[in-house]
């Protein structure tokens, strides 16, 4: 099923679910389904791909709040939040190479080192590194994202945003905040 037919039929259901008024579950829905929508454009990191820490590198999925992991401006920092995803398999990640060796995985909409992933190009230069592969790949079932004390962490000592923040501004302003 493709993410077109999942918003419909998760639209037909909140709307089904909304026009019950002698339910409680419809204002809970009614609160949560802009949430649903804007999770279909953002896929966040996929699972297995191992995060900076003082210690060293470890899989996003292994993390909790209070954790120390390398923050986005390079310093430790704590972790607030952590999100954990479901995704179709179908879902598009990029695999994203620098000329250094270092990679990051993450999905289109998500910004590495301020600049949205599907914008990025071979030869560009991202926090210092220059760009010289970029592949897509799909079949993963969950991703993850990070809130931390500062705008994000690192991979591969590659400066990623955390995303958390602006996919909750997008959903409470029905998607007009999202930026390129």
């Amino acid at each position: 099923m493709d993410q077109k037919s999942i918003c419909l039929s998760l639209c037909v259901f909140i709307l089904a679910i909304c026009l019950c008024g002698c339910s409680m579950i419809g204002p809970l829905v009614s609160a949560a389904a802009p949430y649903a929508g804007v999770k279909l454009m953002f896929a966040c990191i996929p699972e297995h791909t191992s995060v900076d820490t003082p210690a060293g590198p470890r899989p996003i999925e292994h993390f909790a709040a209070g954790d120390t992991v390398i923050g986005f401006g390079g310093k430790p920092v704590r972790i607030l939040q952590k999100h954990s995803y479901l995704e179709d398999p179908g879902t598009v990640f990029l695999h994203i190479t620098f000329a250094d060796g270092a990679s990051v995985d993450v999905c289109g909409m998500h910004r590495v080192a301020g600049i949205r992933a599907r914008g990025i190009r071979i030869g560009q230069s991202i926090a210092g590194r220059e760009v010289t592969r970029i592949e897509s790949r799909s079949g993963e079932t969950r991703s993850f994202d990070l809130l931390t004390e500062d705008a994000g962490y690192q991979i591969n000592g590659v400066p990623v945003n955390s995303m958390i923040e602006e996919m909750h501004e997008a959903a409470a302003t029905g998607m007009r905040s999202v930026r390129q």
